[in-house]
């Protein structure tokens, strides 16, 4: 009766299999459909692009970031492994947080000197300062006494 009872078992199993089977050919069959409708329409397949494409896309500051967590994360794995206390790995991973927290501090400084522009004179223009500086015809008036 066991014999029987795996074999029908296995029969069960396998019908589940050809019906998922199945489903999933349904689902490939109508996104074809779809993507035969968006062709025909004008619209092209969505474009997820390349690794490079994805990389452009990321802020500068992304591969910073994970090198600081890195940082942080091996300073703390080399602590527990290598068994120092819970006071020493609290000092230590401080000691690691204001290592990142200077070089932050200098890129950004370096950041904003470089957006910032040196602040220069303005030149006068030659003809604009000379008119400025003749007298005109009201305030020659006004300056003479009568």
């Amino acid at each position: 009766m066991s014999e029987t009872r795996s074999e029908v078992d296995e029969l069960e199993a396998a019908a589940r299999a050809f019906a998922l089977a199945d489903a999933f050919e349904r689902d490939a069959a109508e996104l074809r459909a779809e993507l035969r409708r968006l062709r025909a329409a004008g619209r092209a397949a969505p474009s997820w692009g390349s690794r490079w494409e994805l990389r452009a896309a990321l802020p500068d500051a992304v591969p910073r970031i994970a090198a600081e967590a890195a940082f942080l994360i091996a300073v703390a794995v080399f602590l527990g492994v290598a068994g120092y206390g819970a006071v020493t790995v609290v000092l230590a991973m401080a000691a690691a947080w204001l290592v990142v927290i200077a070089v932050e501090s200098v890129l950004l400084r370096e950041r904003r000197a470089a957006a910032e522009p040196p602040a220069e004179e303005p030149t006068p223009d030659g003809e604009a300062f000379l008119e400025a500086l003749r007298p005109t015809a009201s305030r020659s008036r006004t300056s003479v006494p009568s």
